[in-house]
């Protein structure tokens, strides 16, 4: 077959083969073109078919000032934003509530997504302060081994706060906070020299610190500026049952001594008054004693005496 188109092709002018030639292009192009067309337009119906898919979206809670390390989180800093889900980093908070009342750890600035490794959500992380519980203050006083119960005291016992005031006449001690919870104690001592048989120690002004509502906190520093604290060691877990006194006063008997002594001194009669004696005539003055001759002094000059 191939063998009677070859003779048939050879037979043609050329005029023949080149219409020939020129009808096979244009058939070629028409095929090709309408295949492309049609794949074009299936394409689009397929695209048209298909739903569009529209990114996700969660609201997030964002910053909407500036929050600076240490701040404590107002409302009125944050605003809600809805993120792409793609775009929201671990830990993101979604919930104003969870954010609120909390410090924040580091620098949040404005517009940045508000995580759980920005904020303080342990108390124990802020150090000493995370330690004070709400509404107080932390302050400290003066004690010593004796007023502070011997060092025995640790943070988190609960104490009582006496107040020692002495006077001339005695001293009173009264009770000026109960169950207060007891923050740190400091208390050291420096051990005396090696060569010290004794091996005695003496002890450092100590300081307790308590957590105190503002009112109580103004009146311990008041007290401890008039009388002496002493810290009184509570139970675990105690309720005061039975009656107690809260204030005692106990008197001095010096005091009374020196009460007596001022009553007698204040009643003894005044000394009667007296006109002075006058003084006797000073004895007139001896004469000098006239000077008594002089016996005169002798020269030695070798073996000779010359008496003048």
């Amino acid at each position: 077959m191939f063998s009677k188109l070859m003779d048939v092709l050879n037979d043609l002018q050329p005029k023949q083969l080149l219409l020939l030639a020129g009808g096979t292009a244009v058939v070629m192009f028409l095929t090709v073109y309408l295949a492309l067309t049609g794949l074009a337009h299936h394409e689009e119906a397929v695209t048209k078919n298909v739903p569009i898919t529209q990114a996700v979206t969660t609201q997030v809670v964002v910053a909407k000032d500036d929050i600076p390390a240490r701040t404590v989180i107002q409302s009125e800093m944050l605003e809600m934003k809805e993120v792409p889900n793609d775009a929201i980093p671990r830990g993101a908070v979604m919930s104003m509530q969870d954010v609120v009342g909390q410090p924040a750890a580091s620098m949040i600035y404005a517009g940045d997504v508000v995580t759980l490794s920005k904020l303080v959500t342990d108390k124990n992380k802020t150090g000493f302060v995370g330690e004070i519980p709400e509404n107080c203050r932390a302050v400290s006083v003066g004690v010593s081994e004796i007023t502070g119960v011997a060092g025995l005291a640790k943070p988190g016992d609960y104490v009582d706060v006496i107040l020692v005031e002495k006077g001339s006449q005695g001293a009173t001690s009264r009770f000026l906070l109960k169950d207060v919870l007891l923050l740190g104690i400091n208390q050291s001592t420096n051990s005396d020299k090696d060569g010290d048989k004794n091996n005695k120690t003496k002890a450092k002004p100590a300081t307790a610190t308590l957590a105190l509502q503002p009112d109580d906190m103004l009146q311990l520093v008041s007290a401890a500026a008039i009388g002496e604290i002493y810290l009184a060691l509570r139970p675990f877990h105690t309720q005061d049952t039975g009656n107690f006194l809260n204030t005692y006063t106990i008197n001095s008997s010096k005091g009374n001594e020196v009460l007596k002594a001022s009553t007698a001194a204040n009643s003894a009669p005044a000394p009667s008054y007296r006109a002075p004696v006058s003084a006797p005539a000073p004895a007139p003055a001896r004469a000098p004693a006239a000077p008594r001759p002089s016996a005169g002094y002798e020269i030695i000059q070798g073996d000779k005496i010359i008496t003048n």
